[in-house]
């Protein structure tokens, strides 16, 4: 079989063969069948017409053109089979041109994106933040504290930030009051940006008594006026400032837990380093992957990143109509234009891959393996989840699903391998003593979970090695995948010579 293979961009390759004419006759059949199977042949029942009464009633053009179709995919599935590659996306038909004794065809193959090695991930260094509370840290959520028992009081005096003002608000637009905006007796904290564009600079200085006015957009509560230019006439009736309870003995013994000031500070200072720690720890898992992720400089190829694009805004659709939302509805609320959508679904879909590739990298550098029985206690894990458990076992042996849920297996063995190799230290360069076992176990906590399980008892992956389906990326085959399995023929986007005529 005469074949040709050279590359057409990153992780590309165009595959020319030939299609003989024996070949093509000998496709003639089944796709006749296949016809016949929608035609109104008198005295034939549907399926059952003979091949020349098929021709004669679709034409020649059209039984060649669907053999041809029908001849590709098989004769794919052969050449990527000798060639040693598998397609990451569906393999898009070029073209097919008639040539002397068949046709030749030209088929564009995009493959998944590898690293040659990863960067590298042993002995780093991620900076995170202290987790050691300050004082000041300490003294500001003391005063949080207080301010809940606190008590407004009025002042004769301006307004300073932190005050609260009570305030009649009138809004104008080309000189109309607008009644649905006006309130009485409003209560602002000065300084908290919650009323209206330059309220806080105007408000700050301003006496019991004063009339102001400011010009500012009407804010989103307008509706479809929000953003109209308009005049606030605001008249101050009161100063308020709120007044603390002192921090003593007797107020902490009445209002917390704790007898004395000395007790809740310690105890205080010990809770907010470990909720500090903790956050620390989750940013330092995200960081030892991301600083990796960065790392990785490919060009991927347009079609993998268009799919995983396409997976991605799949299900995010499904997640909005479970709320019995549309992507409209999410635009208007969100006030997001489909340009901004897109260019974030994109930036989703890259790092997405990126991190699938260097996880990959890793995967093949430090040899990781998936055992069988770890596989047997993921996949027992989710059949638990499920209303018939062994149903499920018996159907997911063997699939590309099994494949995939390995696949997510020793990708988390890679992350939990990044992270454990990795040291947090302070600005300072000081080595920090975080406790990181929750936080790699909930970093690395598989991808098949209750919400992968559909009916029928099949898992949903992101992606199933070895199909070939149209809009799905198909992952890098894992380690344990023999180079022996079968490829199933290909299926093909894209259209022949004779269907464009």
């Amino acid at each position: 079989m005469s074949v040709s293979v050279r590359e057409a961009g990153p992780f590309e390759r165009l595959i020319e063969f030939e299609l003989t004419e024996a070949e093509i006759d000998a496709a003639k059949t089944a796709a006749a069948r296949r016809l016949a199977k929608d035609l109104k042949l008198k005295g034939f029942r549907p399926g059952k017409a003979p091949r020349p009464v098929v021709e004669a009633a679709v034409g020649k053009e059209r039984l060649r053109s669907e053999a041809i179709e029908d001849a590709i995919p098989p004769k794919l599935s052969e050449v990527l089979r000798e060639e040693s590659l598998r397609p990451a996306v569906t393999p898009e038909l070029e073209k097919v041109e008639d040539i002397e004794g068949g046709v030749s065809v030209e088929i564009k193959v995009t493959l998944w994106p590898t690293l040659e090695s990863p960067p590298p991930y042993r002995d780093r260094k991620i900076e995170v933040d202290s987790p050691e509370v300050t004082d000041e840290e300490l003294e500001a959520q003391l005063e949080r504290m207080r301010e809940q028992f606190g008590q407004v009081e009025e002042v004769e005096r301006p307004a300073q930030e932190g005050d609260f003002v009570s305030v009649d608000i009138t809004p104008e637009v080309d000189g109309q009051p607008l009644e649905e905006g006006s309130a009485k007796e409003l209560l602002y904290r000065i300084g908290t940006g919650g009323l209206i564009e330059g309220a806080d600079e105007v408000l700050e200085g301003a006496t019991a008594g004063q009339e102001l006015t400011i010009d500012a957009p009407l804010p989103e509560g307008f509706g479809e006026r929000a953003g109209e230019q308009a005049t606030f006439r605001i008249t101050v009736n009161e100063v308020k400032q709120l007044v603390l309870p002192d921090l003593t003995d007797e107020w902490v013994d009445e209002n917390t837990e704790y007898s004395t000031v000395e007790e809740l500070r310690s105890s205080l200072r010990e809770r907010m380093a470990e909720v500090k720690r903790a956050g620390i720890a989750r940013r330092f898992a995200d960081r030892a992957l991301e600083t990796l992720v960065e790392q990785v400089e490919l060009d991927l190829p347009e079609a993998v990143v268009r799919a995983e694009m396409d997976e991605i805004l799949h299900r995010f659709v499904h997640r909005l109509e479970d709320q019995q939302l549309t992507l409209g509805d999410y635009f208007q609320v969100t006030g997001i234009s489909q340009e901004q959508f897109l260019a974030d679904l994109q930036a989703q879909a890259d790092r997405s891959l990126r991190t699938r590739i260097l996880l990959d990298a890793i995967i093949a550098d430090a040899g990781l393996e998936v055992g069988d029985d770890e596989l047997e206690a993921v996949l027992d894990r989710v059949a638990r989840q499920t209303d018939d458990p062994e149903g499920f076992l018996r159907s997911i042996r063997g699939t590309p699903q099994e494949l995939a849920v390995r696949a997510d297996i020793l990708r988390d063995k890679a992350l939990k391998l990044i992270i454990d190799n990795a040291t947090p230290v302070d600005p300072d360069g000081n080595p920090i003593d975080l406790d990181l076992d929750d936080e790699v176990e909930a970093a690395t906590e598989g991808e098949v979970v209750a919400g992968d399980v559909v009916e029928g008892g099949v898992v949903v992956a992101d992606v199933v090695e070895g199909e070939i389906v149209e809009g799905e990326v198909i992952e890098h085959p894992a380690p344990e995948v023999s180079d022996e399995e079968t490829i199933p023929d290909q299926e093909i986007s894209g259209e022949t010579n004779q269907e464009k005529e």
